[in-house]
């Protein structure tokens, strides 16, 4: 075992970029931070082309603008988009609030998740040099690893492995389901899937600090064998896992789905979708149809770049592929997963489509029935 300190300067131009020069070691320790952190890299222009011999401007704060490329164009709108889209599913739920759902209280986790991942990928300023200060420290432990915004994606990711398994258990076990899944339960799955959040980032805390010598941010990483491991246990937790568990949440709900149609035809039941219980279960197959395009999406968003740097940090691919047109691209088609919900959720569905009508209708009387849930699976 041994000991690495890769020292990489801070650029400008969007936010938790790194330096065109960033040590390729500096990648390993996870393919899921890498992605925002480390893997485009901005305009080379205004900036010294080795870094061992460029002098800080100042011992303080030094500031650059932002560079609008782009990439940082694209990312201000996914950005937008995500917060605007975002912020009308969390308000359209609220407002049924009295008559929640489990599933809607977690589809407004989910969406809340989201909104704030938009909020930190809004491009901002970024310092040419910062002060070995406490301030100067917090800075480089939580705004230059991007901290906030990879806390809400993961935390997104398992909010949405939670209502895939929320979505079964209705299904599957519809008599015990208002027992099991309760107000309180799901509140701390919430929590939970937030935990998990902040646990898969807090790495980036630990090795992340101001180098005295040059006043920019460095990360001291432990062996090349150990970063391997840790961006491969964190390709499991933030993807693979995730992606795997929602999938097979959704077939064997989708079986479940099956064989209670099945039942409706062994008993003669002739009365078609007027009939309560085959409204209801044709409700279900709507919101299950739904969520399943989610789960599709999710994983062709991340699904790429989550490969691509899994594989490039086993050391399978070239240095060139970090900051090619390729690697860009599969950036920002991961990013635009926090916008992709609600656009999903207007065009899959038409209550949600309704929702919206109504709450920028001015006529009384509004509905206020749970929005993905249905009223028999209880108050939760």
């Amino acid at each position: 075992m041994f000991e690495e300190e890769v020292t990489t300067q801070i650029p400008g131009g969007y936010s938790g970029s790194r330096d065109q020069l960033t040590t390729p070691l500096e990648v390993i320790l996870s393919s899921s931070s890498a992605i925002f952190q480390d893997c485009l890299a901005p305009s080379s222009d205004g900036y010294e082309s080795d870094i061992s011999t460029k002098v800080p401007l100042s011992s303080g704060w030094t500031w650059q603008a932002i560079t609008w490329s782009w990439w940082s164009i694209l990312q201000m709108f996914t950005a937008m988009l995500g917060i605007v889209g975002n912020s009308l599913v969390i308000i359209v739920l609220f407002t049924r609030r009295q008559l929640s759902r489990s599933t809607d209280t977690l589809i407004g986790a989910l969406a809340a998740a989201d909104l704030l991942a938009s909020v930190f990928m809004i491009p901002h300023p970024m310092p040419r040099t910062v002060p070995s200060s406490v301030l100067g420290q917090l800075y480089c432990k939580v705004v230059y690893t991007s901290m906030f915004l990879w806390i809400s994606f993961n935390a997104s990711i398992f909010t949405l492995t939670a209502i895939a398994v929320e979505r079964y258990i209705a299904v599957a076990y519809p008599f015990h389901f208002k027992n099991f899944i309760t107000r309180k339960r799901v509140v701390i799955v919430i929590t939970c899937s937030w935990i998990m959040g902040f646990i898969t980032t807090i790495f980036e805390f630990k090795t992340t600090y101001v180098d005295n010598s040059s006043n920019h941010c460095s990360s001291l990483f432990l062996s090349k064998d150990t970063q391997m491991l840790m961006g491969t246990i964190l390709f499991l937790l933030v993807f693979v896992i995730p992606a795997l568990l929602s999938l097979t949440m959704q077939a064997m709900t989708a079986h479940a789905l099956y064989r209670q149609s099945l039942v409706f035809r062994k008993e003669g039941n002739q009365e078609g979708r007027s009939n309560p219980s085959a409204r209801h279960l044709e409700a279900r197959k709507r919101v299950l149809q739904m969520l399943f395009i989610v789960v599709l999406i999710f994983i062709i968003c991340w699904g790429p770049s989550q490969c691509f740097y899994f594989t490039f940090n086993l050391g399978l691919l070239p240095d060139s592929y970090w900051y090619s047109p390729l690697s860009n691209a599969l950036v920002l088609l991961s990013f635009g997963n926090s916008c992709a919900n609600p656009i999903i959720y207007t065009i899959r569905y038409p209550e949600f489509r309704e929702a919206i009508r109504e709450l920028f209708s001015a006529k009384k009387g509004k509905s206020r029935a749970p929005l993905f849930s249905e009223r028999t699976e209880g108050n939760v």
